[in-house]
């Protein structure tokens, strides 16, 4: 099948650049900007819209449809398609018989072989046709090569795409303000469609949407959604966003809605040979944001240590999940010891004699302490508050490895080393 090039040139490119290449998107993914427009290959498109011809109107229908005025070619060529394109032809008169009439002065010919041809009758394509080719090179030399491979819609030019989006964006402007989100779910349906459709062809994924409400009273609120797994999952996209929108309502009538997909590489379906099978992680997704919407945005997250001398030294971080990976190869690591708290803490009684901690008994077990290390005090901020209680971590005969706690006269466990 041959290969099939169209050209969209603009009189003023700076100026529809997006709608340009807006256009050229909806026929291809494989788009040149030129500094008057854009080049783009449309190859393998003539079973789904036609001939070339059709092609080009279809594309000048699209242009007409975005309100931009530009001129539009299709030929087997690229070099073919940017000459007819900048002919200033209308849309509508874009058949491949136009080149025929092309004026040689639109070719790359010096100035005085063209006077030649001038006074030769040869003044378009079609008359330079009409001479011999081997006539043609052995006057003009192997550098005439060409222009003959030009005139016969051979050219050599190689169409290099250097347009890379990341993201694509639907924009729907609604007839009249509607106060909940909830009532909109039906057309962030139809453009997550579209959206996805469009990202499907091009064998990527998302794990990222930006849902942007245009208020009628205030600024356009901004919501960004990410996931830690790219997925097209359309259903699992529209609970992610009504519940993220439910945690902070816009405060005004929404008046358009705008969503914006990024790209992304898509999600292997076979995860490893020998894993273990667990459940998809949109569940968990979805399960951690009902939970947010229960108890509140910062109180559900992926636990994070933090450095500092607290009585619960780590935060919890609500951007993240967690990312569950398979390990390749096994490497030997330093094992971490986890921390489990007692919530309340348990109360002890502790015998002390001469500074050093002997027996320990709560209601739950009761022991000579073999070892311990400490005495540590656990407030970090000690510009703000005084520092108030200490800690030792100890080792109970027959029992475990627990964090022991004075506070005055008071003795307690706050929890155990697992």
């Amino acid at each position: 099948m041959p290969k099939l090039h169209a050209c969209i040139i603009s009189v003023d490119a700076k100026r529809d650049k997006a709608v340009l290449l807006s256009v050229a998107q909806e026929f291809s993914f494989g788009i040149e900007t030129l500094e008057d427009g854009v080049l783009f290959d449309v190859s393998g498109l003539e079973k789904l819209m036609g001939d070339a011809d059709e092609i080009a109107r279809k594309i000048d229908q699209a242009l007409r449809k975005a309100r931009v005025t530009a001129n539009v070619a299709v030929a087997e060529s690229a070099d073919s398609a940017i000459l007819l394109a900048r002919q200033n032809y209308n849309g509508n008169d874009v058949s491949l018989d136009k080149f025929s009439q092309l004026p040689l002065q639109e070719l790359e010919i010096d100035p005085d072989t063209l006077n030649i041809f001038s006074d030769l009758g040869l003044h378009n394509v079609d008359d330079l046709r009409q001479v011999p080719t081997n006539d043609l090179i052995g006057r003009y030399g192997q550098t005439f090569r060409e222009i003959i491979d030009l005139i016969e819609q051979k050219g050599c030019r190689i169409l290099t795409p250097n347009v890379k989006e990341s993201s694509l964006t639907w924009v729907f402007d609604l007839d009249f303000p509607v106060e909940d989100f909830e009532q909109l779910i039906f057309i962030a349906n139809h453009g997550l469609d579209k959206l996805f459709a469009q990202i499907s062809y091009s064998a990527l994924s998302t794990e990222q949407l930006d849902i942007s409400l245009g208020l009628r009273k205030k600024e356009e609120k901004t919501y960004e959604i990410k996931t830690s797994f790219p997925t097209l999952e359309k259903a699992f996209w529209l609970k992610l966003v009504n519940l993220r929108i439910a945690l902070d309502p816009p405060e005004s009538e929404i008046v358009s809605v705008r969503i914006v997909s990024h790209f992304t590489k898509p999600r292997p379906d076979q995860r490893g040979l020998y894993s273990v099978s667990r459940p998809e992680p949109e569940s968990l997704l979805l399960t951690v944001n009902k939970l947010k919407k229960l108890v509140g945005e910062d109180n559900v997250g992926v636990p994070t240590l933090v450095d500092q001398r607290l009585s619960e030294a780590f935060s919890l971080d609500p951007e993240q999940l967690p990312r569950g990976r398979e390990k390749i190869e096994i490497k030997s690591e330093t094992l971490t010891a986890a921390f489990y708290y007692f919530r309340p803490p348990l109360p002890a009684g502790v015998t002390v004699e001469n500074k050093r901690l002997l027996f320990i008994k709560t209601s739950r077990f009761s022991g000579r302490v073999n070892k311990y290390s400490g005495v540590w005090k656990k407030n970090s901020y000690w510009w703000n508050r005084p520092w108030s209680n200490q800690e030792w971590d100890i080792e109970v005969e027959d029992s475990g490895v627990y964090r022991l706690c004075r506070d005055g006269d008071k003795w307690s466990l706050i929890g155990e080393y697992d």
